[in-house]
C-alpha cells in the first residue's frame, strides 16, 4: 500500500471501475425488476411508518401477532374509506369535465387566462407562443377540392379491451396485494429481520452494530411517523382551507396535496397546481385561484419554519441537492411512485450510511454534513489558489474560537499538508509559496477580526525570546503564527531566518541574550536538524529555556512522528501553539513572581542565560 494509505493508481482505477459496474448493475435491476422492487421499498416504508404504532400496543399488554393485526387493520379501515371518498370525488370531476356547457367554460376560462399571461395573438409575444405551440401541435391541413380517402384500422375485438384496461389493474392490485402481505410479515418478523442485518453488516461487532441498527431503526421509524402525522395535518388543514374558499372537490385537492408533500422541496408546489387551475378555471374572478395559492404558501412556510423544527428535532442530515438528485432517480426509475418513496427512501440509504461503516460513502453523498475537515478545506482552497475562499473558511472557524485555536486546527496543519505535498513533489515550489504567503494574510484577517483583550499596564521591563524556524519557509510561516500571538508589551521579540545554521543561531544568541528560544519545526521531517540545534544551543547555554514547537502533527504524521523521537535535550516539546503559549506564559508567571525583570540580561552579563516567560 502507498503513502498514508492511499492505493496505487492501477488499484484505484480497479476500484472506480468495479464500483461503476456494481452501480451499474444495481440501477438497471431497480428499473427491470421494479414490479418487485416497488412492492419491497412500499412495505419497507409501511413496516417503518407503523413499528412504533405496534410497539404502543404491545406497550399496553398485547402480544406481537394481536398487534400488528390490530394495526394493519386500522391502516385498511382508515385507507379503504379514504379510497372510497377519492373515488368518488374523481369520478364527480370527470363527470363535471364532461359536461359541454362546463368544457366550454374551462376553455373560456383558460384562454383568458393566457391572454392575461402572454397576451392576444397580435402581439409579437402572443405569434412567438403561437407559433412555437404549432410546432408541437401542427394545425390540421385545409381541405382541397379533392375527395379525402381515410383509411381506418378495424376496431379491436372486446377481449382485447378488456386486456388493454385489466393487465395495468391487475398489476396494481398485484403489486398492492404483495406489499400489503409484506408489511404484515415484516412486522411480525421485525426482530428476525433486524438480526439477520446485524449477521450481514455487523463483521463480527455484534455488540456496536446491534446498538447502531436499533437506534437507526428508531430514528427512521420515528421521523417517518411524524412525517406521515405532519402531512396528514397538512393535508386536513387544505381540506378546511379550501372548503371555506368554496373549492369544489376539496377531499380530491387535499389528498394530492398530502401525497406530493412527500416530494422534496418541490412537492407543496406541484400540489397546489391542481386545485389552483380548476379554481381558476370554474371561477368568474381570479380571487379565488389566488386564495388557493396563498393557503398553500402560508401553510407550507408555517410548516417548514415552525413544525418541522419543533417535531422533528435534529434533522437527519440530508443534503438538499442530494434530496432532489434522488427524487429525480427514483421518478425515473418507478415512475410517480418512485417519486413519492423518494425522500423516505433516502432517508433509510443515508441511516445506512451513518450507522453501518461498509456504507460510509452513502453519507458522504447524501448527508449535509461538511466532507471534508475545516483544516483540509482550507489547504485545498490553497492549493487551487483560492485565497478568498480559503480566507472564508478560516473566518468561519474564527466565529467560533480564538485566534490560536483556529490556527492549531486549520492554519498550521493546512502548512504541514502542503509541506507534505511539496517533498512528495505533488505541489509546485510556486504553488507552496501562494499557500505560504496567502496563509500569512488569512492569519492576519483572523487576528484582525478577532476581540482584542483589554489593554493592561505595560511592565517594567520586557522578556526577550528568540523565534527560530528549524529548517524551511513552512517552519518559518509557523513561527511567524506564534510571534503573531505573543504579545508585544510583554515581550521583546526577534526571529531569525529560515536555514539558519547552527553558528549562525548561536551568534544569535549571543548577540540578542534572550531568556528563552523557541525552535518552530512543522512535520514532516526536520527533526533531525531540530535536535542538532537544540544539542548546539544546550552545550552553550545550559541554563537557556529552549522549546521545540512540533506543531500540526496529527494522524496524517504519526508514523513520521514515531521516527522523529524525542526533542534532543529540549525543556519542552509542544504539538500546539496553545501549549507552546502557555508553556511560556508558566515561564513568565515564575519570573515576575521573583520580582526580577532584568534577570535575563544580568544572566547574560554572568556568562549564562537564566529563565523566560510568555505572554499570559
Amino acid at each position: 500500500m502507498a503513502r498514508g494509505g492511499y492505493l496505487p493508481d492501477w488499484q484505484r482505477a480497479v476500484v472506480v471501475l468495479s464500483a461503476a459496474v456494481v452501480l451499474t448493475v444495481i440501477v438497471a435491476a431497480l428499473y427491470w425488476a421494479r414490479t418487485i422492487f416497488m412492492p419491497v421499498a412500499l412495505a419497507i416504508f409501511l413496516t417503518f411508518v407503523l413499528s412504533p404504532v405496534v410497539a404502543w400496543f404491545q406497550r399496553r399488554g398485547l402480544g406481537r401477532g394481536p398487534s400488528v393485526i390490530l394495526t394493519v387493520a386500522l391502516s385498511v379501515v382508515v385507507s379503504g374509506g379514504l379510497g372510497v371518498v377519492i373515488a368518488q370525488q374523481v369520478a364527480g370531476l370527470a363527470d363535471t369535465l364532461a359536461q359541454p356547457a362546463e368544457r366550454e367554460k374551462l376553455k373560456a376560462r383558460l384562454t383568458e387566462a393566457k391572454e392575461a399571461v402572454v397576451g392576444s395573438g397580435e402581439s409579437k409575444f402572443g405569434k412567438l407562443v403561437d407559433e412555437v405551440g404549432g410546432v408541437f401541435v401542427p394545425k390540421p391541413a385545409e381541405k382541397s377540392g379533392s375527395p379525402e380517402v381515410v383509411v381506418s384500422a378495424p376496431s379491436p375485438g372486446w377481449m382485447a379491451q378488456v386486456e388493454e384496461y385489466a393487465s395495468p389493474a391487475l398489476e396494481l392490485v398485484g403489486q398492492g396485494a404483495f406489499a400489503f402481505l409484506l408489511t404484515v410479515f415484516m412486522l411480525l418478523k421485525r426482530e428476525d429481520l433486524r438480526n439477520r442485518m446485524i449477521r450481514l453488516t455487523g463483521a463480527g461487532k455484534v455488540t456496536t452494530t446491534t446498538k447502531a441498527v436499533d437506534d437507526a431503526s428508531r430514528r427512521v421509524s420515528r421521523y417517518l411517523l411524524t412525517q406521515l402525522l405532519l402531512n396528514t395535518a397538512f393535508a386536513v388543514v387544505i381540506l378546511v382551507g379550501l372548503l371555506v374558499i368554496g373549492v369544489q372537490y376539496a377531499p380530491l385537492w387535499a389528498v394530492i396535496a398530502f401525497v406530493m408533500r412527500y416530494v422534496p422541496y418541490i412537492g407543496t408546489w406541484i400540489g397546489v397546481l391542481p386545485p389552483a387551475l380548476f379554481t381558476l378555471a370554474v371561477s368568474e374572478t381570479w380571487g379565488p385561484a389566488i386564495a388557493v395559492v396563498g393557503l398553500f404558501i402560508g401553510l407550507e412556510l408555517v410548516c417548514n419554519n415552525v413544525f418541522e423544527p419543533l417535531l422533528y428535532g435534529p434533522s437527519m442530515g440530508l443534503s438538499e441537492v442530494a434530496q432532489l438528485v434522488a427524487a429525480g432517480l427514483w421518478a425515473f426509475l418507478w415512475g410517480p411512485i418512485g417519486l413519492v418513496l423518494s425522500g423516505p427512501l433516502t432517508t433509510c440509504l443515508l441511516v445506512l450510511g451513518k450507522y453501518v461503516s461498509r456504507f460510509e460513502f452513502l453519507d458522504v453523498l447524501l448527508g449535509d454534513e461538511p466532507v471534508l475537515e475545516p483544516k483540509v478545506a482550507f489547504y485545498q482552497r490553497l492549493a487551487a489558489r483560492d485565497q478568498d475562499e480559503a480566507a472564508d473558511i478560516a473566518l468561519a472557524e474564527a466565529g467560533k474560537a480564538d485566534p490560536v485555536a483556529v490556527f492549531d486546527r486549520v492554519v498550521v496543519p493546512a502548512l504541514c499538508l502542503a509541506k507534505r505535498d511539496e517533498a512528495d513533489g505533488d505541489l509546485s515550489k510556486d504553488d507552496l509559496k501562494f499557500a505560504v504567503r496567502a496563509t500569512r494574510e488569512v492569519a492576519e484577517l483572523v487576528l484582525a477580526e478577532a476581540p482584542k483583550p483589554p489593554a493592561e499596564a505595560p511592565p517594567d521591563a520586557r522578556v526577550r525570546v528568540l523565534l527560530c524556524p528549524a529548517r524551511d519557509e513552512i517552519d518559518h510561516a509557523g513561527t511567524d503564527l506564534l510571534a503573531h500571538l505573543l504579545d508585544p508589551v510583554r515581550w521583546e521579540i526577534d526571529m531569525t531566518a529560515d536555514e539558519t545554521l547552527a553558528s549562525e543561531l548561536l551568534a544569535r544568541v549571543e548577540a540578542f541574550r534572550p531568556a528563552a528560544v523557541v525552535i518552530g519545526s512543522l512535520p514532516p521531517g526536520g527533526m533531525a536538524h531540530t535536535r542538532y540545534l537544540v544539542t548546539r544551543l544546550r552545550a552553550r547555554f545550559p541554563d537557556l529555556k529552549i522549546v521545540v514547537g512540533r506543531w500540526g502533527r496529527g494522524a496524517e504524521f504519526a508514523d513520521d512522528e514515531e521516527k522523529a523521537g524525542s526533542g534532543g535535550g529540549a525543556d519542552a516539546v509542544e504539538p500546539t501553539l496553545a501549549e507552546t503559549v502557555q508553556r511560556l506564559a508558566g515561564w513568565y508567571a515564575v519570573f515576575s513572581a521573583a520580582g526580577e525583570p532584568a534577570a535575563a540580561d544580568r544572566a547574560a552579563k554572568s556568562g549564562r542565560v537564566g529563565t523566560a516567560g510568555a505572554m499570559v
